[in-house]
């Protein structure tokens, strides 16, 4: 949000419990700036903080001179506790029996179970064996090869029921990258398209670098693309040589297949073991020493709920490198006439992607559902930095995955100030990125705006599609609230006039707040739906951790204004209905709950505080009201 906004979700003067947090410095960042900005303009917050600080001093020099000197105690403290264990070491000695009786009191117990099982021994004996028989079953506790084994079959079960039936062609995209492990420094190194036809044995391939190379082909066997695919990706100089050439003497294609993995790990001659990460099995088979590969070890991620293949790393020795291939899409799609044009052998060629046959569906990337996709943690930075520049309060900005395996951040802003801060916050976000905002102007010479990645989620609510309804009406005389306002602020000697402004400032006010509170949960639900379990399953923990961080801060200011909010009703409901207000259970609402909740207190807010046509009940829409805040609040 802007700055001319963001003023109106500071309260007017910092709470007690607020002031002692600024003076210690443990709000957060962005409460610290906002108190630091708010105390140096404001007097009387000044003055309070003032008086804080100097009783806070005041009680330390008392305390110092009425306590005695801080070693003394220590040493007292000491003696004490020496003095306890001695009285309970004495006391736990006379209570103890003797080693012979404690014998006979532990065989007394075990003799009567002990009689039942020997009567019964060999059907307790059969028991064991049947339950241990069921934890090797079950567990596979006992042979880690084999329940990595059972995952690449079930992952090569997925694979084959989405192999592309007639009038179809599959499409697999992966994303390459080299990560330092050391320094955690990812580089993209570039995308690769593979298109399957179902009409015939052909695979279309297109490699695609950061630097600008391509490598374009339609092949009967994509072993034969290997080389020049492996060598437009990897061949710059942070890529271990020996490992390129290892990999293209195997003719290794990097299309995060299972047939591939096999081929990959069967090079090794470790023991293989699988392990679950959450939502994700973690398939590792390690290399022996000294491999003329310099593989130390290989990684497939397997999504847990349907095993679907996510990413496939490639670890070397001695430099502590990851060579990443994550797979941005697997899906169905029609086979058009543009895409049966494709499937005509020929030979690879060299060329900058400009230069490429002209395949619309190919050459321009196509924006991937959510449910097509799986997240990365680029995808995590860009929506970082969209956070940072507030760009998920309610404006029509999206975060698009391309089936290239790049980013598109996408949208309608209201001014071109506004685009070049969103533009500004996202030069900070590292890979393949690119950035198609637009003012309202510049639609109308066609330019063209992708619907959201998530259909299932609301369209944006838009900054300014209630504008109307935020600003009340100072002759006041429609809202429904107004004479219980109206009784609220005025004060003998005070004009009709200036009463009235109070009311409609107090009003506007509100208002504001609700909208404000319904777009946080609103970017919360966005949240859970861009970034779901599904979606994360192989992300790493520091990514998921950014993701929630984001909404955490959404529901920190939910809570804070949801308080102001109630702060500022609570004297105009009265006694009788605050009184009958019960008290919030505290907890986590998940997506759907807050929204429902912050779109129903938005609604109360506008009936009671706007002008409407139509008469609420005030006193229940109020206590209403306050209910919901609270549990928002809590």
């Amino acid at each position: 949000m802007n700055a001319s906004r963001k003023h109106l979700l500071v309260p007017p003067h910092l709470s007690d419990a607020d002031l002692v947090a600024y003076l210690d410095e443990e709000l957060p960042r962005p409460e610290m700036d906002a108190a630091r900005s708010h105390v140096g303009s404001c007097w009387s917050c000044r003055s309070r903080a003032s008086e804080v600080q100097a009783g806070i001093e005041n009680f330390l020099r008392a305390r110092t001179a009425l306590l005695p000197d801080e070693s003394v105690l220590s040493e007292s403290r000491v003696e004490q506790f020496r003095q306890r264990l001695a009285r309970h070491a004495i006391a736990s000695e006379a209570e103890l029996p003797s080693l012979p009786e404690r014998l006979d009191h532990w065989g007394s117990r075990f003799r009567g179970p002990l009689a039942a099982i020997l009567q019964h021994r060999q059907v307790a004996l059969a028991s064991v064996v049947v339950v241990c028989l069921l934890v090797v079953m079950f567990t596979d506790s006992l042979n880690t090869r084999v329940s990595a084994d059972t995952v690449l079959l079930r992952a090569e079960n997925y694979e084959s029921s989405h192999l592309p039936e007639a009038g179809k062609v599959m499409r697999t995209s992966v994303r390459v990258a080299r990560v330092d492990r050391k320094n955690s420094v990812e580089q993209q190194l570039g995308t690769i398209t593979f298109v399957r036809d179902s009409a015939s044995p052909l695979v279309y391939v297109n490699a695609q670098s950061v630097s600008g190379g391509a490598e374009d082909a339609t092949v009967k066997d994509v072993r034969q693309a290997a080389e020049p695919l492996l060598h437009v990706l990897l061949s710059n100089g942070n890529v271990d040589s020996s490992l390129v050439q290892y990999l293209i003497s195997q003719q290794w294609v990097p299309d995060v297949s299972v047939a591939e993995f096999r081929r990959l790990a069967g090079w090794g001659s470790g023991e293989a073991f699988a392990r679950r990460q959450g939502g994700t099995f973690e398939l590792h088979y390690p290399f022996a020493a000294n491999h003329p590969s310099g593989i130390a070890e290989t990684l497939l991620r397997v999504n847990a709920r349907d095993y679907a293949l996510t990413s496939l790393s490639i670890f070397t020795a001695g430099d502590d490198n990851e060579y990443r291939f994550t797979r941005t899409s697997f899906s169905l799609e029609p086979r058009t006439v543009e895409l049966a044009r494709v499937f005509a052998p020929g030979e690879l060629s060299k060329a900058p992607p400009s230069a490429a046959r002209a395949l619309p569906e190919l050459n321009r990337p196509v924006p991937l559902s959510y449910s097509n996709s799986h997240a990365s943690e680029a995808e995590v930075s860009v929506a970082e930095a969209l956070h940072r520049a507030d760009a998920c309060l309610g404006e029509e900005i999206y975060l698009f995955p391309m089936s290239d395996g790049s980013l598109l951040v996408q949208g309608l802003v209201d001014s071109a100030a506004r685009r070049d801060v969103i533009r500004q916050a996202l030069k900070s976000v590292a890979g393949s990125l690119r950035v198609e905002v637009y003012v309202p102007r510049e639609l109308k010479n066609g330019s063209e705006l992708y619907k959201s990645p998530d259909p299932s989620v609301l369209e944006s609510p838009g900054e300014n599609s209630s504008a109307s309804a935020t600003l009340a009406d100072l002759a006041g005389a429609s809202i429904p609230l107004h004479e219980t306002l109206y009784a609220h602020f005025y004060k003998p000697g005070t004009s009709s006039d200036d009463v009235n402004k109070q009311v409609a400032l107090f009003s506007d006010e509100i208002v504001t707040l609700a909208r404000q509170t319904f777009l946080h949960a609103w970017a919360v639900k966005r949240l859970e739906r861009e970034f779901s379990p599904e979606r994360t399953s192989g992300l790493p923990a520091a990514a998921v951790q950014k993701v929630e961080q984001m909404r955490r801060d959404h529901s920190r200011w939910i809570s804070t204004i949801t308080h102001r909010e109630t702060d500022m009703l609570s004297p105009i409901a009265g006694q009788d209905i605050t009184a009958g207000v019960a008290q919030a259970v505290a907890g986590r609402e998940n997506g759907d709950t807050l929204l429902r909740l912050a779109q129903e207190q938005n609604d109360l807010v506008r009936s009671l505080f706007t002008t409407s046509q139509r008469s609420a009940e005030t006193a229940t829409s109020l206590a209403r009201l306050l209910v919901v805040l609270r549990h928002l609040g809590s």
